[in-house]
């Protein structure tokens, strides 16, 4: 099957199986809930434009200082170039462990972590509970932010009975009250925890998580060993500028976070004797590893843009191809137009149009309602380009620029002669 046939069926299948008409029902909640608090939301947009545009420009800068504050906090960081060197860092840290515990993580699916770890004869638990569900069910995410909400209550009570070990019924108060219970054993036994960052405070050395379920709170503190993972573009200059990062995040979000937090090295005591030792109730060691992997590339190319989406998914409530196709339009990277640009660096240019790179309308939904103003229809029509000059030219692109060069129009019609 070629591109043009994987494309096609790729379509095919998003359409199919009501996952489409699921995500219209997440977009109307998203929409209604940010018009009904236009006025503030606009203001803190311009806000948090002003900060990433500002940390982005002095991006070499930010990323020596935040290594200098995080070290003096007692912090290990490991800078990545790229996604292999991150993979390979993570993997040392986990040493003869055999399970670790994790929280939601878009870089960390840039990274395809969780199978080098599996390969290894890791269990990765996975301790947001849709991402568990769908981990147990053997499914694909719908949503970056609600990846099972178009599994049934059935569906869900049997991938999760298998895991707690007796038959749950289809009630949502009696599986999140089991689920509960299980993942909380998973995580008291585990020794490494594994989460993302949302944001990071350069001057003061300060890793920034926010969160609903309280499942990133316990994964930090409860095991020895904190493993956090943050591309570069997350780092802005102070601790202000994180918490506005972080607030802005949680205002476009599909569900209100309940926790934000900020991590600054490990735990420590000094109420013995007044000797300072890490390694109280939270965790002995904190590795933070900064990943380039794509970043300083999208710079070059002057799409630097990209480099300001905060993951909040609020894009994906108005882009009309993925409400029409679902899956069709992402890769396991990322869904909807910021999805397709990611893949693009992450994955390859032939990734890219299998994830819909030409599948985008350029009806610019998306640029009106993101928090950093992203241009995303601009830099999809730039990546189109260069996908054509790499001869990544789907046939009936080909036809209607044939028709065109020949006939003046897309349909292959001679204007009738006078």
């Amino acid at each position: 099957m070629g591109l043009y046939e994987e494309t096609g069926e790729r379509l095919r299948r998003g359409m199919e199986g009501g996952r489409a008409e699921t995500l219209k029902v997440i977009a109307s909640v998203v929409l209604s809930r940010l018009r009904a608090d236009g006025g503030r939301l606009r203001k803190m947009m311009e806000r948090y434009r002003r900060i990433k545009e500002g940390a982005v420009g002095r991006l070499e800068e930010l990323v020596g200082l935040a290594k200098d504050s995080l070290r003096a906090v007692g912090c290990e960081v490991f800078e990545a170039r790229r996604g292999g060197e991150a993979v390979d860092y993570l993997l040392k840290q986990m040493g003869d462990e055999r399970v670790v515990v994790k929280s939601k993580s878009n870089t960390l699916k840039e990274l395809d972590l969780v199978e080098r770890l599996e390969e290894r004869g890791v269990e990765v638990v996975e301790t947001d509970l849709g991402d568990r569900i769908i981990q147990l069910a053997g499914e694909e995410p719908l949503h970056p932010v609600g990846p099972a909400v178009h599994l049934t209550l059935e569906e869900v009570a049997r991938a999760l009975s298998r895991e707690v070990g007796r038959e749950l019924p289809p009630d949502v108060e009696e599986i999140i009250k089991a689920s509960r219970l299980r993942l909380r054993e998973r995580i008291l036994e585990a020794k490494v925890g594994l989460t993302g960052a949302n944001a990071i405070a350069a001057e003061e050395g300060a890793v920034g998580l926010v969160e609903n379920e309280g499942n990133i709170s316990l994964i930090t503190r409860l095991p020895e060993k904190h493993l956090a993972v943050a591309g570069i573009e997350k780092i802005v200059p102070t601790l202000e500028d994180a918490a506005t990062v972080m607030k802005t995040c949680e205002a476009f979000l599909t569900v209100t976070g309940a926790y934000h937090s900020f991590i600054r090295g490990p735990s420590r005591t000094a109420d013995v004797m007044g000797i300072e030792q890490f390694g109280m109730h939270g965790a002995k060691e904190v590795h933070v590893v900064l990943l380039d992997g794509w970043r300083r590339e999208a710079v070059r190319m002057g799409l630097e843009e990209v480099l300001y989406c905060c993951n909040c998914g609020a894009c994906l409530s108005v882009c009309p191809v993925l409400l029409e196709a679902a899956q069709a339009f992402s890769s396991r990277v990322g869904a909807g137009p910021v999805g397709v640009v990611r893949t693009w660096f992450v994955l390859g240019p032939e990734e890219a149009v299998r994830a819909g790179l030409f599948a985008c309308t350029g009806c610019g939904a998306c640029r009106e309602i993101c928090p950093g103003s992203i241009d995303f229809p601009s830099i999809i029509e730039r990546l189109r380009a260069e996908a054509c000059e790499r001869g990544l030219v789907l046939p009936p692109h080909i036809s209607v620029a044939e028709n065109i060069r020949k006939t003046g129009n897309p349909f292959g019609e001679r204007r009738p002669q006078p």
